[in-house]
């Protein structure tokens, strides 16, 4: 009789980001996504791990060597390059890159305009850790629109 042993241990799930409130009438751009802007963390022991998820807010780097890329909004003003200034924010993320990062620069969609949920988009804070949006001055460029307020709004967004 043959046996069944159960190996390893449960990995850390992720997955795509969903943050669209519908598909309709989304309008993006291609971007060159600066690959040193994503920030490395450790996913079940291994160090390294670059991951992009869809919804996140994206800006313009103005400085540095990847002057000219786009790379993840860091809110508190830990990223000195551009990103940390919401006058820079182009869009959200609509690619994801599950490891794509960790070797070179890659070429993302970002969102320009379209119904999203503010609560399913995501930013990083000054620690370079994913965190839901919140209603700091990112989030207040997406919460504008209407004088819409609230974490689960379909808001919609136009950066043009």
């Amino acid at each position: 009789m043959s046996t069944f042993v159960k190996g390893g241990s449960i990995g850390t799930p992720f997955g795509r980001n969903e943050y669209l409130r519908s598909t309709r009438d989304v309008k993006s751009d291609s971007f060159t996504l600066a690959g040193a802007s994503i920030p490395s963390r450790t996913i079940d022991g291994v160090t390294g791990q670059k991951i992009l998820q869809p919804g996140t807010i994206m800006a313009k780097i103005t400085s540095g060597g990847d002057a000219g890329k786009v790379g993840p909004y860091i809110s508190g003003g830990a990223a000195l390059d551009g990103r940390e200034t919401p006058a820079n924010i182009i869009g959200i993320n609509d690619t994801f890159l599950p490891w794509q990062a960790i070797e070179r620069d890659v070429e993302i969609s970002v969102v320009y305009e379209a119904s999203v949920v503010a609560a399913w988009c995501l930013e990083y804070n000054s620690g370079s850790l994913v965190v839901p949006v919140a209603v700091s001055s990112a989030t207040q460029l997406l919460m504008q629109h209407k004088g819409a307020t609230g974490p689960n709004l379909s808001i919609d967004i136009n950066w043009r």
